[in-house]
């Protein structure tokens, strides 16, 4: 909610809070976990922080491709956001 609002910093404080409880009680390859990671990464790139979120996306990315192989739509979803990333990593240097 707080990334809705403008508030990223205390955003990424939560998105932090859960990943690190979903980590301890699932593990470091669960769903959860990559959904988390993508949050994160939502918010670096809200910050303009694209290097920091590309890397928690292809930390989705690795999840995502491991649990629900190539073919699961959030595979494609997460390969656009990179992809985006990439393509304003382009236009901004």
């Amino acid at each position: 909610m707080y990334d809705f609002i403008g508030e990223l910093d205390r955003a990424l404080e939560y998105y932090n809070k859960c990943l690190a409880i979903e980590l301890n009680t699932l593990g470091e390859n669960h769903p959860s976990v990559a959904t988390s990671y993508n949050n994160i990464g939502l918010v670096y790139k809200g910050k303009g922080e694209l290097d920091r979120a590309l890397e928690y996306y292809n930390k989705c990315l690795a999840i995502q491709l491991n649990t629900l192989g190539e073919n699961h739509p959030d595979v494609a979803a997460s390969r656009n956001y990179i992809k985006y990333i990439y393509q304003k990593k382009m236009r901004t240097s």
